[in-house]
């Protein structure tokens, strides 16, 4: 969730959270998880505000329009 409680992704983690991983890093401009990083601190860092506005995407809006949300 971000600010507001809007929400950027539920749905299923995976294995060591390898849906998560794959759904976030099929966004274009988002920066691959590096080795030995914890997921959720990895999700919380690419999706802040300031994140956003870098690589240019609205997360929330991003989920919105995903089949993930459908």
């Amino acid at each position: 969730m971000q600010r507001g409680g809007q929400v950027l992704y539920a749905g299923p983690l995976g294995h060591h959270s390898q849906k998560l991983i794959d759904y976030f890093q099929a966004v274009e401009g988002v920066p691959k998880i590096k080795e030995g990083i914890n997921p959720s601190t990895w999700m919380l860092e690419i999706t802040t505000p300031a994140s956003e506005q870098r690589i240019g995407v609205n997360f929330v809006e991003n989920y919105k329009k995903s089949s993930l949300y459908q």
